[in-house]
């Protein structure tokens, strides 16, 4: 697992009340106060989860979303204040393959998703990077969580993503495998499997 932007759990919770409510003012427009930022830090400690990046931008108000990793792997929380009191609205529960390898660039909140914004994450198998890899969209307006995998020359994707009204979101997970992907200038998504109706 690459580690990048590491904070110390230790005091997460301090650092984020003090200087992110003192250095970075617009957290305070987004309705996230020095006391809610600290219950973020206090919640990720309990969970024994280190912090690699927390995104509220004003597009996502009143949510927030945090990349986190334990002894297990990464996890992607998504805090939501509501009724003046911050608490996990998603927890994606530690990720398995193929996200074992991956950094904070492939964790992206993207501000038209469907009719609001998503968060997309997108990863590899540590083994074998270049083959086995795939990517995540969550959308917390309407808690709908799309999966898109490739393995050698096999793709799986979320029965969903074969409804139309959902394009965006398979256009969402396209981007994060051409993110995952950047190494390889000629890269195209593989298409999700046609899915046929079960015999009678």
């Amino acid at each position: 697992m690459r580690r990048h932007s590491f904070i110390s759990l230790a005091v997460a919770g301090l650092l984020m009340a003090v200087w992110l409510a003192a250095a970075m003012p617009a957290r305070g427009q987004n309705g996230y106060t020095g006391a809610d930022l600290e219950r973020m830090g206090q919640w990720l400690t309990f969970h024994e989860l280190n912090l690699y990046r927390l995104e509220m931008p004003t597009y996502a108000s009143p949510y927030a979303a945090a990349l986190t990793s334990g002894k297990h792997g990464w996890r992607i929380v998504v805090f939501l204040r509501d009724g003046g009191v911050t608490n996990v609205d998603w927890d994606s529960g530690f990720l398995k393959r193929p996200f074992q390898a991956a950094s904070t660039d492939n964790f992206v909140l993207m501000s038209r998703v469907g009719t609001k914004f998503g968060v997309s994450f997108s990863g590899c198998d540590a083994q074998n990077c270049a083959s086995n890899y795939g990517a995540l969209v969550y959308l917390p307006w309407s808690h709908e969580f799309f999966q898109k995998a490739v393995a050698t020359h096999t793709v799986a994707c979320s029965e969903a993503l074969m409804d139309p009204r959902n394009a965006a979101a398979l256009r969402a997970l396209d981007a994060a495998l051409r993110r995952q992907q950047a190494g390889n200038v000629h890269y195209v998504s593989p298409p999700c499997p046609v899915t046929r109706p079960s015999a009678p």
